[in-house]
C-alpha cells in the first residue's frame, strides 16, 4: 500500500509540475501606466453568476468585460477599450 501512495505521490508531482500555477513567471513586466486597479466585489445567486459566465462566454469575453461593457452602456462614461481586454492573457504572455 505505501509502495502504491508514493506512485501516486510521484504521479501528481510530475503532473502538477506541468501546471501553470506552479510555473513562476519568466518576464516581469513593468507596472501599468496609469490608475492602478481595485478590487470590486458584490454578491448574487449562484445562478445568476452561471447566467452571467455563460453570455460572457457566448461574446467570447471575460465576465469582467462583460459587466464593464454593461456598466458603459448604462452611461459608466470612464469604460475604455484599455479596461475591456482580458487580464490573463497579459498576464500569460
Amino acid at each position: 500500500m505505501k509502495k502504491n501512495l508514493q506512485s501516486i505521490t510521484a504521479s501528481l508531482t510530475d503532473l502538477a509540475a506541468t501546471m501553470p500555477t506552479q510555473k513562476p513567471l519568466s518576464v516581469v513586466r513593468p507596472a501599468a501606466p496609469g490608475e492602478p486597479l481595485v478590487q470590486f466585489s458584490f454578491s448574487m445567486r449562484r445562478s445568476l453568476r452561471r447566467e452571467l459566465d455563460q453570455l460572457a462566454l457566448s461574446n467570447d469575453t471575460t465576465m469582467r468585460a462583460f459587466v464593464l461593457s454593461a456598466l458603459k452602456e448604462k452611461g459608466l462614461s470612464g469604460v475604455t477599450d484599455a479596461d475591456l481586454l482580458d487580464l490573463r492573457k497579459q498576464r500569460a504572455d
